[in-house]
């Protein structure tokens, strides 16, 4: 018996050890570079061009990123941003490689199944946006999706035994992590302004001038 308890014991121990843990950053920088500039790319599409993004940014080392206009919101789904998606595959695939550490294998592939439905509104909520470049994301949050369903154990490495909606300072997952700046025009300061209207300015004298 005690033999037993021993071995399932080291067992524990062993799964535990090898249990890949997920987080953004460990990307190569390669794919952390493209997805940044996809994700900035893609604000600017959905704001009508650069100019009008002055809230579009996403650090490559960090991968923190937000998006904000200044003639409109976002409109873009949040699970269909770039950095979200990642976020989600990854953890996907760090889920499905912690299946080894299990006892039933298929049943924990199922389970990852359900639980990152990535690129939908029931995909887990990717705690990666923030409102300033400069700010590290958290990276970890509850286990819930940007419906506000409650998943069930994500199997990525990350402990969220003590996390709940309730202790993230906001009670919609979606509001805190769309990273969606939806009063840019506000945080946009009026010297920036006059620089982006003397830039348009400047650009259609220079148009003139050329016909």
């Amino acid at each position: 018996m005690k033999f037993a308890i021993n071995t399932l014991l080291v067992a524990a121990v062993a799964a535990t050890v090898n249990a890949e843990v997920w987080k953004i950053t460990s990307l190569d920088k390669g794919t952390r570079d493209n997805t940044c500039s996809r994700q900035i790319q893609a604000c600017q599409n959905n704001c009508g061009g650069p100019s009008l993004a002055p809230m579009a940014f996403c650090n490559s080392t960090t991968m923190a990123w937000g998006c904000g206009c200044l003639n409109n919101t976002p409109n873009m789904e949040v699970w269909n941003w770039p950095v979200p998606a990642a976020d989600c595959s990854g953890s996907l695939n760090v889920c499905k490689n912690n299946c080894s550490t299990k006892n039933n294998t298929s049943e924990c592939f199922t389970n990852c199944t359900k639980t990152h439905k990535c690129n939908t509104e029931d995909a887990p909520v990717s705690y990666t946006s923030t409102s300033d470049i400069a700010i590290e994301p958290k990276y970890v949050g509850p286990a819930v999706s940007y419906k506000g369903d409650k998943l069930g154990d994500l199997n990525d490495g990350n402990n969220r035994d003590n996390l709940s909606p309730s202790t993230t300072g906001s009670s919609d997952p979606k509001t805190e992590s769309d990273g969606s700046h939806k009063d840019a025009s506000d945080d946009v300061s009026s010297a920036t302004r006059l620089q982006l209207a003397s830039a348009a300015v400047f650009a259609a004298l220079a148009a003139a001038m050329s016909l």
